[in-house]
């Protein structure tokens, strides 16, 4: 049955190359683990939605992965959900992306009746064009009889799914609904996510497990960020496929070099609203 190495948040660019030496040290994990496809799972550059340099210094990177791999951006990658935003994403940073990485939102079937589904959350709520797009996509991508795996950059939510909105963090509480109700006739197993640099497993009673995966690049300190679950730690994840189900596992990378974003003090990024 398919084996699936997700690799999340690599952070990787040409002008601040701090994180590099860290995700040719996943990328040397993820192909001794022998997965059939490997995942990337959104802000693969350090800041693709400005710098052309990034995205074609993190397409390049890429080679270096041993299995086919399909990339979702994140907010570093084509800029953000909140329209008010000085980094908003827009179709620009969209083309950018695809003209590198290909779609922002695709699917791809597997053995075992399985359907990974990968969606650009950047893009949800905005009213873009793409948006539209994504929607009609995502009708017919949850339908078809398979078992579905949703993989996107932000989560649909921090703590359940009538929260209210944490823009920067989470998908908007309107996408939200939409996607819950699309869910109801669909079979999706688990929608994976990255963008809290946490490790962390929800198992509800009923719908989808919710997956967050560890970023490779950078820690983040509790006192940055909003009241969260899961566990930090540096790393990638595997995805074992079966008839059951969907088995996760998070996997250290004992040699990643340990950074914390706030000790930069803002010098790459600015710090995010709590």
């Amino acid at each position: 049955m398919p084996k699936i190495a997700v690799i999340a948040d690599p952070h990787i660019g040409v002008e601040k190359p701090h994180f590099v030496g860290n995700w040719h040290r996943a990328v040397a994990e993820a192909n001794a683990r022998a997965p059939d496809l490997t995942v990337i799972l959104g802000d693969l550059t350090f800041d693709g939605a400005h710098s052309e340099a990034d995205c074609a210094f993190a397409r390049e990177a890429l080679a270096a992965l041993a299995t086919p791999w399909l990339a979702v951006p994140g907010n570093h990658d084509v800029g953000d959900t909140d329209r008010g935003s000085g980094k908003a994403s827009d179709p620009a940073r969209l083309a950018r992306w695809r003209r590198h990485f290909g779609p922002d939102f695709w699917l791809s079937d597997l053995d075992g009746g399985w359907r990974l589904v990968g969606i650009d959350s950047q893009i949800l709520g905005t009213g873009l064009a793409a948006e539209t797009e994504q929607w009609a996509f995502l009708e017919e991508a949850l339908t078809g009889g398979r078992r579905v795996l949703l993989f996107t950059h932000q989560p649909l939510f921090l703590k359940n799914w009538d929260e209210a909105d944490r823009l920067y963090w989470a998908s908007c509480g309107a996408a939200r609904r939409r996607l819950r109700d699309l869910f109801r006739s669909a079979d999706v197993a688990a929608v994976v996510s990255g963008h809290m640099h946490r490790a962390f497993v929800s198992l509800p009673k009923a719908g989808p497990s919710f997956v967050w995966t560890p970023a490779t690049s950078f820690l983040t300190r509790d006192a940055s960020m909003p009241p969260q679950g899961g566990t930090a730690m540096t790393g990638i994840t595997l995805l074992d496929l079966s008839e059951t189900g969907v088995a996760v596992g998070f996997h250290p990378i004992p040699d990643l070099e340990t950074f914390f974003i706030e000790d930069f003090n803002g010098t790459l990024y600015p710090a995010p609203a709590r």
